[in-house]
């Protein structure tokens, strides 16, 4: 409820004042009984201070922005600050996505570069070790010999891998897997020689080759007798190794010795082994089974007498057993590692080293030196081909990256 506020009236002399009042400030004419009035209100007009001018220039500004209050302009100014604020976290969240997006990509290419250089690795090294059934083992299609090295145990080392009819993936070739006698890999000795002709002047030091080269591929020289002598016709000098090497890599060992020198001879022998095998497997495996009844039966005998034949019998057993494994090692060392008997021999060099240049000698010489420029070249490729393959990756990342950076400053201009 509200109360009306009721309107005073002026009275005509008020009115009449007022109106002189008006036009003595506006220079206009006042009647006479006004006059005392009129110069009042002249004297007031003369004394009014003036304004400063910095007064003047903060009442038109406070004009100019409608007279707003202090607390609507600190509003309109936190408004405007938010809203700065807002745009500056919009970008620094775009900026971050930017830059994760760009380290996303970059890992993903780490990553396949990873990928294709542990490929490559593992493709050279199923590549390096591929010929070992080659150079080890010899196939031979009989079955009556399967039984003699396809027990469990050491069936690495014996070198046999069967194939039975499992691996008859076509319909069509079912019925001829079951018929086929299963393929048995022979267990296979191999001994070697081989006579290096080098120059007697280079004996000690190719000797030293020797031993560097046959630890390279996984062997080890047993004995080794080395010595200087005068010429190798009249029986001294020269060198000689018993050498023992890995028989999958001895094809590998004899190529790089055979580098050392002029080779006068080699020799390959082998020697199947495969029954022996079985033969002793068989054996251990019919002694084992005797010791196992003793041992039962010693747990059954009460007779002093029976105690005693018993463990005789059983340690002679025992006894036997050992001689069989120690034998069975043996042959399995032989089948593992291939003997080879190294021989350096000197003789005269030829060529230019003997004075007497030939073209025949000038080509072998350059024989030699192309072949071992290209075993170098393949070495080298073979080391650099990860390196090429990272920084054929990385180059392709670091394109890609720049090129998505450059489409999107193109999208955000």
């Amino acid at each position: 409820m509200s109360r009306r506020r009721g309107t005073q009236q002026l009275t005509p002399e008020a009115q009449r004042e007022l109106e002189a009042l008006d036009a003595a400030i506006g220079g206009e004419p006042v009647a006479p009984e006004h006059a005392a009035l009129a110069e009042l209100a002249l004297a007031l007009c003369q004394e009014r201070p003036l304004p400063s001018a910095g007064f003047v220039r903060e009442l038109d500004a406070r004009a100019a922005r409608g007279f707003r209050s202090a607390a609507s302009e600190e509003r309109s100014g936190a408004q405007a600050r938010g809203a700065r604020g807002t745009r500056l976290l919009g970008k620094r969240r775009d900026a971050r996505a930017a830059r994760w997006r760009v380290a996303r990509r970059r890992l993903a290419a780490g990553l396949g570069a990873g990928t294709v250089l542990a490929a490559a690795v593992v493709a050279s090294l199923v590549a390096f070790s591929g010929g070992r059934s080659e150079h080890q083992f010899h196939a031979l299609s009989s079955p009556e010999l399967a039984p003699s090295i396809s027990g469990p145990g050491r069936a690495d080392q014996l070198g046999t891998a069967e194939r039975g009819p499992a691996q008859a993936t076509a319909p069509g070739n079912a019925d001829r897997a079951l018929a086929a006698p299963p393929v048995t890999l022979r267990a296979i000795e191999r001994t070697a020689t081989l006579d290096v002709g080098v120059s007697q002047r280079s004996i000690q030091s190719t000797a030293g080759r020797v031993f560097t080269l046959v630890s390279a591929f996984g062997g080890y020289v047993r004995q080794s007798s080395v010595s200087s002598g005068s010429s190798g016709s009249s029986g001294q000098g020269g060198a000689s190794f018993d050498v023992r090497l890995p028989s999958a890599r001895l094809s590998g060992a004899i190529a790089a010795l055979s580098h050392l020198g002029h080779v006068r001879s080699e020799t390959d022998t082998t020697n199947d082994v495969s029954d022996q095998l079985g033969v002793l497997r068989r054996a251990l495996g019919d002694l084992r089974a005797e010791r196992a009844s003793l041992l039962r039966q010693l747990s059954a005998a009460s007779s002093a007498d029976l105690l005693a034949a018993l463990k005789e019998r059983l340690r002679a057993v025992e006894a036997h057993i050992a001689r069989l494994q120690a034998r069975l090692r043996a042959l399995n060392a032989r089948v593992d590692y291939t003997s080879l008997a190294l021989s350096l021999t000197p003789e005269e060099s030829s060529g230019a080293s003997s004075g007497s240049l030939t073209p025949g000698g000038a080509a072998k010489d350059a024989a030699r030196i192309l072949d071992a420029a290209l075993a170098v070249v393949v070495l080298a490729a073979a080391a650099l081909l990860p390196l090429a393959v990272l920084v054929i990756a990385g180059w392709s990342a670091i394109a890609l990256t720049r090129r998505r950076l450059r489409e999107q400053a193109l999208d955000a201009s």
